[in-house]
């Protein structure tokens, strides 16, 4: 891999700053999900944590693609999306507040990942709406949270994120 430069298909500009190095941990947890059967139990960073691992539905890869989408995030915007239950920035973490945030984002989940999460009734009714929708700051949408992009490029990032 030699190359010391990044491809994009538009200009996002100069990174904000330097923060250090980038560390992958944990690969002596690692798992295989392409197994014939999800794993269980509370994986991820707290403020990457999946959704189908907050419901306890039993995670494979579809998990790991949630936390690089969030990392991602985190990286074009210079800053944490779920802020509100990062440990760094709130001194405990909130799980009914995560997915009150993630819904406010992207719409109820799926009825596939409700029906099969064992603690999908601890934060949802039985039709998909939110048990506590007040969790929800009124102000946190994409359009707000996005401040790196503007116009047709913030426009079409929403859109390819909302999919």
């Amino acid at each position: 891999m030699g190359a010391s430069y990044i491809a994009l298909a538009g200009n996002l500009g100069p990174l904000k700053r330097i923060t250090g190095l980038i560390e992958i941990l944990d690969f002596d947890l690692a798992v295989r999900g392409d197994g014939p059967v999800n794993h269980d139990g509370c994986i991820q960073a707290e403020v990457y944590r999946a959704p189908e691992v907050v419901l306890d539905k039993g995670y494979s890869y579809s998990a790991d693609i949630w936390s690089l989408g969030v990392m991602l995030w985190d990286f074009l915007e210079g800053r944490t999306l779920f802020q509100d239950v990062d440990p760094l920035h709130v001194e405990e973490y909130y799980d009914e507040q995560h997915l009150a945030l993630i819904t406010a984002l992207l719409g109820p989940p799926p009825k596939d990942l409700l029906d099969k999460g064992k603690r999908t009734s601890m934060f949802y009714k039985s039709d998909g709406t939110l048990q506590n929708p007040s969790l929800i700051p009124e102000d946190f949408t994409f359009q707000n949270t996005i401040c790196n992009m503007s116009g047709e490029w913030k426009r079409r990032f929403i859109n390819f994120v909302q999919r």
